[in-house]
């Protein structure tokens, strides 16, 4: 059994949710959904790896189509440019860890400032402590930590830089206007949020 979503228009995270329910279905073999843009498309892309099914992606004009198939296990042909390769931010619950849970953009209440500079020295001690979480998470005011202005984008590029994924929840991202500051592979949905937090060992929230 086959099916087709025209998810178009509709907001992070309702595509993702709307073909995983599909998904469950054990009669359906393949989903064929379209899509607006890369940001939905990377999501797919990570249910599709999280689920182990195939995933194909064309461009078509001003939206994607993406189909997903119970019938080869690989993403070998997720030919967008631009999207992550397999392993980079995707939820992986056979891989457990710590997951860093970021809600705001500051480290507890009182002055706004010194909460920013407070939560930078947070980011920066755990850094250099040398435990390193196996996902930082962002949502809220939280994904402003990845925008060209916060201090504490350099630490989180060093997180990455050493393994741990680093993801901004797109429902945020969109709402404080920071998509064109985020590299679309860093973008997630909350979906997938609750799939780290689900499978994580321990979770911190500053």
């Amino acid at each position: 059994m086959n099916e087709k979503l025209d998810l178009r228009g509709k907001l992070c995270p309702e595509p993702v949710i709307a073909t995983k329910k599909v998904l469950d279905k054990k009669e359906v073999e393949s989903i064929e959904a379209l899509v607006d843009d890369e940001i939905c498309v990377a999501n797919l892309e990570r249910l599709a790896r999280s689920q182990k099914v195939h995933i194909s992606v064309k461009k078509e004009s001003g939206f994607y189509a993406v189909s997903l198939s119970r019938n080869l296990q690989t993403q070998a042909d997720a030919n967008i440019a631009g999207l992550p390769e397999a392993g980079q931010g995707a939820p992986d619950n056979s891989k457990t860890g710590t997951v860093l849970f970021i809600t705001r953009e500051t480290l507890g209440e009182g002055d706004a400032e010194f909460g920013k500079t407070l939560l930078g020295v947070f980011l920066q001690s755990m850094y250099e402590s040398g435990h390193k979480p196996r996902a930082i998470l962002l949502s809220n005011s939280g994904v402003k930590l990845l925008s060209s202005s916060s201090s504490s984008k350099k630490v989180l590029e060093d997180f990455k830089a050493g393994g741990s994924e680093v993801l901004a929840c797109g429902l945020c991202v969109e709402f404080y206007g920071l998509k064109a500051e985020i590299a679309t592979e860093q973008i997630t949905n909350m979906f997938a949020i609750c799939e780290y937090l689900n499978a994580a060992d321990k979770l911190i929230q500053p």
